[in-house]
């Protein structure tokens, strides 16, 4: 063995002369060097400091062990042992893979274990040191069956995007990075790498919001009517015209007066005593009471007639063109001979206060509770218990729904909303007036769409037959026009509010809350415990979605919803279960409720392509997978007739949606979807079993739900500029 060190550079074996030296760094040097080697910057800068410190420590050329106890031996000590750190670090980070990486691959993703990653995106899958890129792509496996293409941001970030566009909605994914891939240096992954996380439903469009003004004003063109408005003693609420140009109101004494909704000044129609007062529908004619009887004008004339009547009248109402009244001995009209009584008080003590708009129903006050009557029968049902003596508000235009102590009601007593005021007016469209001392809303009658149109004192207001203009009490009487309410949801979108509120509570084990949503044919059915309202035990209930919702054309105000329940073993999706809800109701300003449920038995996932959303219309089903399908396969999508009989129908394909067009469906009538085994994923995986999924053919204008082809995703940001992405298939692990 030479004494001196051969190749090894000339400074170092000029400085350790010393034999022992020489060959302890001879041993260090037959060390293999790595791939990725340091920066040569960075090995010139810290060999010119080792030279340093060691020329700083020896100045001499004898051998360590002859010196070592000498001052001169010391100093040889010290700069030997400076040496040896600064070989071993040399030694550790030369051998370190990656210029001092770890040995293991680490991914990550900011998408791990999202519940609600947006479809059009890519999947960032980050590693915590560079990857091979061809290594890495060939080792990537998507389920479901996935065709996709990657693009690199650097080493190190791989970006990992559908072909088609876009995500599958509703769906779990899960991207594995195999043992195949490969760092830079070579290393290889000791154990699959896997990101999981789940997609959202695809958005559903919604118009953009209105600009609110300064201070919530939402009303325009307000104006002060007149100053002497309300007069002191009983205050009635002021009428219409049928043009809704005119506002008629009884003023200071008990005037009747008109004033101009454009402004002016009122006129005096009647000088005193005047309660009451009625419009009739067709606006030539106003009645009210006076001196006790019931005085009609008519206003082209000017001319008044009398009906006498005993006792006074406590209500009036225009019916169909011709005028009702009530007092404490019952509901009555005019007849040829004269009164006529056409429903009796229900009780000696009761006294009518209101008759509905159609005629059909009255209601009286019976000490401290609301008893309401119905008119043909003379039945009486009691609204509300005490406490509610003073609180009718008003009805619905139709005369179906009473409103009283805050709250919407069916005629039998039935809560259908909630109000947050009591000083309403309901409209012609069926938008209703809330004022109050603070402020003036709007809310639909099944309580939504609730909006602050202003701030300050709106007491008592009214709409006029237009449903935009309205009055209002502020000392004096006021004018003001509403904006347009926004459009009523189409009836599935409605049906899809009580659902999505019902499924979250069930979801949180909240079996009261979910209650609430609930007829009582519904209610029966899930205390019964088949299927369970709030499901239990391992797997659990994870999330939901809606796979389809149609109206029902052969069931007025019916829609039918098909849910979606996912069940887990921790983060592993298990199985499926499908529950068919039917939710009706009465009127169309109800809110709707569940009436009826059918579950499906479980299905397993995991085991091939799945039907995760379908739409229907009167000519075309479209039914959306999760997985990209083989398009030879699709013919294995079909639908049958109520008698069993497929439909004859070429069924078309692209990004995960099959759809069977030409179709002429008959409204209200039954059909089935059939999914067969036939049906292959580009991961060479059949559907697990054949999938069946009951359909109602749509009525022509009738909104479907569920999963539909979504546009293109706009490009993902990327960190750096990235070449072309490169695109094959990641079929799903069998």
């Amino acid at each position: 063995m030479s004494d001196r060190m051969d190749p090894m550079d000339p400074e170092l074996n000029d400085v350790l002369g010393d034999p022992e030296l020489i060959r302890i760094a001879r041993l260090l040097s037959r060390t293999t060097m790595p791939e990725a080697p340091l920066d040569d910057a960075f090995k010139t800068g810290l060999r010119r400091q080792l030279m340093t410190e060691a020329w700083k420590s020896a100045e001499g050329g004898n051998a360590w062990w002859r010196k070592l106890f000498a001052p001169q031996g010391m100093a040889w000590a010290g700069a030997a042992a400076v040496v040896l750190i600064a070989a071993s670090v040399v030694f550790y980070t030369a051998t370190s893979p990656a210029g001092g990486l770890t040995q293991t691959v680490e991914i990550g993703s900011p998408q791990q274990d999202s519940p609600s990653v947006p479809i059009h995106q890519a999947i960032l899958v980050s590693f915590n040191q560079p990857m091979d890129h061809a290594s890495t792509e060939n080792a990537v496996q998507v389920q479901p069956a996935t065709t996709v293409a990657f693009r690199w941001g650097g080493d190190t970030q791989l970006y990992v995007q559908p072909t088609s566009g876009d995500l599958a909605p509703n769906t779990q994914y899960q991207i594995t990075i195999g043992p195949g891939a490969k760092t830079l240096a070579g290393t290889k992954l000791d154990t699959p790498k896997t990101v999981t996380f789940v997609t959202q439903p695809v958005p559903t469009p919604t118009p953009p919001p209105s600009p609110s003004p300064k201070n919530n004003m939402l009303l325009t063109n307000q104006a002060q009517l007149t100053t002497a408005y309300p007069p002191s003693g009983t205050t009635y609420p002021p009428v219409w015209s049928a043009d809704s140009k005119t506002v008629y109101f009884v003023g200071g004494g008990g005037a009747l007066e008109a004033v101009p909704a454009a402004g002016g000044t009122a006129k005096t129609l009647v000088p005193d005593g005047v309660s009451l007062p009625a419009m009739a529908p067709a606006g030539d004619r106003l009645a009210f009471v006076r001196n006790g009887g019931i005085e009609i004008l008519t206003l082209a004339s000017g001319s008044t007639s009398d009906v006498a009547v005993t006792p006074a009248p406590t209500t009036l109402q225009w019916v169909k063109g011709k005028l009702e009244w009530g007092s404490s001995d019952g509901i009555f009209t005019v007849g040829d001979g004269g009164p006529v009584r056409i429903a009796a008080d229900p009780t000696p003590d009761g006294t009518a206060i209101s008759i509905a708009p159609d005629g059909a129903h009255a209601i009286f006050q019976v000490a401290d509770s609301l008893s309401i009557v119905e008119v043909a029968s003379g039945k009486s049902t009691n609204l509300c218990g005490g406490g509610c003596a003073t609180t009718f508000e008003g009805w619905s235009p139709d005369g179906t729904r009473v409103v009283y102590g805050g709250v919407i009601a069916t005629l039998t007593g039935r809560t259908i909303s909630s109000l947050p005021g009591t000083s309403i007016s309901w409209s012609a469209t069926n938008e209703i007036l809330l004022g109050s001392d603070t402020g003036l809303y709007e809310v639909r009658p099944d309580g939504s769409g609730l909006t602050r149109l202003a701030d300050g004192t709106y007491d008592m207001p009214v709409w006029a037959p237009d449903s935009a203009t309205l009055v209002f009490v502020r000392s004096g009487l006021w004018v003001a026009t509403a904006p347009a309410p926004a459009p009523l949801p189409p009836a599935t979108d409605q049906a899809l509010t009580v659902v999505s509120d019902f499924m979250d509570a069930r979801l949180k084990g909240n079996a009261d809350h979910a209650q609430q949503y609930l007829d009582d044919a519904a209610k029966a059915i899930y205390n019964s415990g088949t299927p369970a309202l709030i499901p239990t035990g391992d797997p659990s209930f994870k999330r939901f979605y809606v796979l389809t919702s149609e109206v029902d054309p052969s069931a007025a105000n019916t829609v039918r919803v098909v849910v979606r329940m996912v069940f887990a073993s921790g983060k592993d999706e298990k199985n499926t279960v499908e529950e068919t809800l039917t939710l009706k109701r009465e009127e169309a300003t109800d809110p709707f409720l569940i009436d009826a449920v059918t579950a499906s038995a479980p299905r397993d996932l995991g085991k091939g392509p799945e039907v995760i959303g379908v739409k229907i219309t009167a000519t075309e089903v479209d039914v959306t997978f999760d997985s990209d399908l083989v398009p030879t396969s699709v013919g294995g999508v079909t639908l049958q007739d109520s008698n069993g009989m497929t439909v004859n129908v070429t069924p078309g394909y692209s990004d995960r949606v099959v759809t069977l067009s030409g179709l002429q469906l008959t409204p209200g009538a039954h059909y089935r979807l059939v999914v067969l085994p036939t049906v292959l994923d580009v991961g060479s995986r059949h559907t697990a079993s054949e999938y069946d999924l009951d359909l109602i053919g749509p009525a022509p204008d009738a909104t479907s739900g569920g999963a539909a082809p979504s546009p293109s995703p706009s490009p993902s940001p990327s960190p750096s500029p990235s070449p072309a992405p490169s695109a094959g298939p990641s079929p799903s692990p069998t």
